[in-house]
């Protein structure tokens, strides 16, 4: 057996452990690889690894998953040392190099397995490496406790908030990007004032000052929690969420409008709703057809659509002052529009016109870096076909959007 300790040992890759044994389990189609700690190694506590055991030592046997060895599974099984820890006023075991604490697969085997999961969903990793899909939870957060950047709270002056629905019901989690980078910061659950005063919190009074610029929808919880922490930052409200606003409205004005006809009338606005809702500068011929039905039989809802068509000039419009006076007179050609959508959107605009200004202030910057990675965020809850907690749902986000390189 002698002989072959080398090979084991290059084999395995693992740091801080003496192969002294192997021998095959034929009951599991495996191989069991007997370690051990180096000889001078100290027993220190596996829950407080800076503090050494005191008392009468005893042993118990532990067994870890780990990579298969030339198609066959592989196990570390190693006698561990308990005694008694002072800060955890109880006995534990020792603390081992290879594995994380309270788990029973290797450090290496669960960065394979994370490394799977960040660009495949997770029964591919329970189908390869033959593990429970709960499980595979739990290895991604080890390894984001491992390799998440400590890093990532520092030096933030420009970041984007956005909220990403998760599951049914209206459970939502709160995503915060640094714009600069374009990488996942922190996530917490739920879209409160509450939940981003917990990011503000993690962040700390100093840190928090020295934030210039905050991309975001118009979320009145977000905006207490800054008026709160960040103060000084600058808020630009983002494009998106604001065209989204004004779409919405003009689609709710031609449903109003389809409830209140018959016949042709209603037959003429068939198949519109695209051709009303997309950019004028994207247009396709059949909505140019769809658009001259609109205007031949439906005036109400022409002059709602001629009012959207003219908002789009607002993002064309790089001076402060000239945008502001041009939101003034749209906002009140709207207001007297007496569509009720259209005066609810003109006063929305006004109450948060200088954060809507902000686009022209910061020469353009939106979240659609966020935007984007909202939707990579939801390819990941798609691929592992929901969550059974946000936990796990954090660690997934963390492994493939916050920069954490397994390779």
């Amino acid at each position: 057996m002698r002989t072959f300790k080398p090979l084991f040992r290059f084999l395995l890759g693992v740091q801080g452990a003496v192969v002294h044994g192997a021998r095959v389990n034929r009951e599991e189609d495996a191989i069991d690889i007997h370690v051990r700690r180096h000889g001078n190694a100290k027993a220190r506590c596996c829950v407080h690894p800076k503090i050494v055991l005191t008392g009468t030592y005893t042993t118990v046997e532990v067994r870890w998953r780990h990579l298969n060895i030339l198609g066959k599974r592989s196990y570390l099984v190693s006698e561990l040392r308990e005694g008694r820890c002072p800060l955890c006023n109880g006995r534990r075991h020792e603390w081992v190099p290879w594995a994380a604490l309270r788990a029973r697969h290797t450090k290496i085997f669960d960065r394979h397995v994370a490394s799977l999961v960040q660009v495949a969903d997770r029964s591919a990793a329970v189908r390869m490496f033959g593990i429970a899909w709960r499980t595979v939870g739990r290895m991604v957060r080890r390894v984001v406790d491992q390799f998440l950047p400590r890093d990532l709270l520092d030096d933030l002056e420009f970041i984007g908030i956005d909220e990403t629905s998760y599951k049914r019901g209206h459970h939502y989690i709160t995503v915060v990007t640094n714009l600069l980078t374009g990488l996942v910061v922190w996530v917490g659950k739920g879209k409160s004032a509450d939940t981003l005063g917990e990011f503000f919190k993690a962040l700390g009074p100093e840190r928090s000052a020295r934030i210039a610029l905050i991309t975001m929808d118009m979320s009145g919880g977000y905006l207490s929690a800054i008026k709160q922490y960040a103060p000084q930052a600058d808020i630009v409200f983002d494009r998106f969420h604001v065209v989204k606003l004004l779409l919405d409205a003009i689609d709710e004005i031609r449903r109003e409008e389809c409830r209140g006809l018959e016949g042709e009338a209603r037959k003429a606005l068939k198949k519109t709703r695209f051709a009303l809702l997309r950019n004028p500068k994207h247009r396709t011929p059949r909505d140019e057809e769809a658009i001259a039905r609109v205007q031949a039989g439906n005036g109400r809802l022409a002059r709602a659509y001629q009012l959207r068509v003219d908002f789009e000039q607002l993002w064309e419009i790089y001076d402060e002052d000239e945008a502001r006076g041009f939101l003034m007179r749209w906002t009140r050609n709207a207001l007297l529009s007496r569509r009720q959508p259209l005066r609810k959107f003109a006063r929305t605009v006004r109450e948060h016109i200088d954060g809507i200004l902000g686009f022209m202030r910061w020469a353009g910057i939106t979240n659609a870096n966020l935007e984007g990675m909202a939707n990579k965020i939801k390819l990941c809850i798609h691929k592992a076909f929901g969550f059974h907690s946000v936990d796990a749902l954090i660690g997934m986000i963390h492994l493939c959007c916050s920069g954490i390189s397994l390779v």
